[in-house]
């Protein structure tokens, strides 16, 4: 099994610890799923700051490759952020940095190196939405994150060329997670998965409406644990050959393993560790 993250990175800077974290959807997914014992791969845009040089030596030491990505010159993306009695509260950033100016462009060598892979995983923070109809075309099952990024119309216009959604829907009712749900599916992705906070996971395919629970603790620091649920999730299922099932019984075992894995991410400082001070 082989799986790449493509899209943002980023450090996130504890404001009351002055400590830097490595993080970003596409890359926090390479990582756990490297945990996994998985084989990933990270594709993105860095920095030439001492950011962007944290993040990298921490990829070197975990063994994420990241070989193909690119470096430009000035600030590496990162994301302000405070903490309140464990729940993560983000602040202003600088949205992306180089990445907003110097998007991925996928060439023909790069949409070849892609295609040895199992799932690709990107996200809505990673300015990537004008190239999934491209990475489509790799045939390679696309997972993206929309965080809270819900209206309908962008549900729509990136569902149409992906297969698993992942949608944040903590402070929804259930009757409006299923509305967003839906417009997803409809849309065009084989399934789509609600995340709640304390209030668990929902998952739809178009026929099946699956909720799990979450596995509650006295969190350290909530950042990440999204992310975590959802590279347990997938990984559960693809290291079964799973990921386009129908089988409620499996499915629902990997919404447990995955509810497990951000619980466990709850109890680590910054995502996944590896704090430098800033």
């Amino acid at each position: 099994m082989k799986v790449i993250g493509i899209g943002d990175n980023v450090v996130d800077q504890y404001v009351h610890q002055k400590v830097m974290y490595p993080g970003g959807n596409a890359l926090n997914f390479t990582v756990f799923a490297k945990k996994l014992n998985v084989d990933a791969a990270y594709m993105g845009i860095f920095g030439d700051d001492e950011a962007a040089e944290h993040i990298k030596t921490v990829l070197d030491e975990i063994g994420v490759d990241y070989s193909h990505s690119r470096s430009f010159h000035g600030q590496n993306g990162f994301a302000r952020v405070s903490l309140e009695e464990g729940e993560r509260v983000f602040l202003p950033g600088n949205s992306g940095g180089v990445s907003k100016d110097h998007p991925i462009i996928f060439n023909e060598d790069q949409l070849e190196y892609i295609r040895q892979f199992d799932l690709i995983h990107t996200s809505c923070y990673s300015y990537i939405e004008t190239h999934l109809e491209t990475l489509s075309k790799t045939k390679v099952p696309i997972s993206f994150d929309f965080s809270d990024r819900l209206s309908a119309d962008y549900l729509k216009e990136v569902s149409k060329t992906i297969n698993f959604g992942f949608l944040s829907c903590g402070d929804m009712t259930l009757e409006e997670v299923k509305e967003k749900l839906e417009t997803a599916v409809d849309a065009g992705c084989d399934f789509a998965v609600a995340s709640r906070g304390g209030q668990g996971s929902v998952f739809f395919n178009g026929e099946s409406l699956i909720e799990q629970e979450a596995f509650l603790v006295q969190p350290v620091d909530t950042m990440g644990a999204g992310d975590s649920f959802i590279t347990g999730f997938l990984m559960d299922l693809l290291k079964q050959n799973a990921l386009f099932t129908d089988d409620e019984k499996i499915i629902k075992g990997s919404m447990v393993f995955g509810s497990k894995k951000a619980s466990e991410t709850c109890m680590v400082n910054g995502t996944f560790g590896f704090g430098k001070p800033y």
